[in-house]
C-alpha cells in the first residue's frame, strides 16, 4: 500500500476520482501540446506526487500513461473518421511521436496495427460512400438464410 504524499488530501477514493477526472479534462483540452505532469498537477491545485498516487489509487497506473492512452484513443478515432490522413500527421496531431513505439502502444492497446486498422477504415468509408449514391440501396444486403 502507497504512502499518502502529505498535504494530498486524496486518502478518500471519490477525491482521487475527482482528481482523476480533472486530469482527464486537462488532458482532452491538451492533448495535442506536450504536457509535463507538474503543469497538470498546478492546474489542479495539487503535487504531483498526489497527482501520482490519486492515479495509482484509481485507475492502477501513472498519470503519463494515462495521458498515452488518451492520445492513442484520440489517435484511433482519428483514423477512424479519417483514414484518408497519412499515419505520421495523425500520429502528430495526437501528440503522439512517430515512432515505433507509437506503432507498438497502437496494436498492444487495440489488437490491430495501424495499416490494418486504416486499411479497414478505407474499405468501410468506401462501402458507405457507395451504398449512399445507389438508388436502391436495400437490394445491395444480401438476405441471411
Amino acid at each position: 500500500m502507497r504512502v499518502i504524499p502529505r498535504g494530498c488530501g486524496a486518502a478518500h477514493p471519490q477525491r482521487s476520482r475527482e482528481v482523476v477526472g480533472n486530469a482527464l479534462r486537462y488532458f482532452s483540452e491538451h492533448f495535442r501540446e506536450a504536457i509535463a505532469m507538474q503543469e497538470v498537477a498546478e492546474a489542479i491545485g495539487i503535487s504531483e506526487e498526489c497527482l501520482d498516487f490519486c492515479f495509482d489509487q484509481s485507475r492502477g497506473m501513472t498519470p503519463f500513461q494515462a495521458l498515452q492512452h488518451h492520445r492513442l484513443n484520440r489517435l484511433f478515432q482519428r483514423i477512424s473518421e479519417q483514414p484518408g490522413q497519412q499515419l505520421g500527421q495523425a500520429i502528430r496531431q495526437c501528440g503522439l511521436p512517430s515512432t515505433g513505439h507509437t506503432v507498438t502502444a497502437f496494436e498492444e492497446a487495440f489488437g490491430i496495427g495501424m495499416t490494418p486498422f486504416r486499411r479497414t477504415c478505407r474499405r468501410a468509408l468506401a462501402d458507405r460512400q457507395f451504398r449512399q449514391h445507389q438508388p436502391q440501396r436495400e437490394q445491395l444486403v444480401l438476405a441471411t438464410p
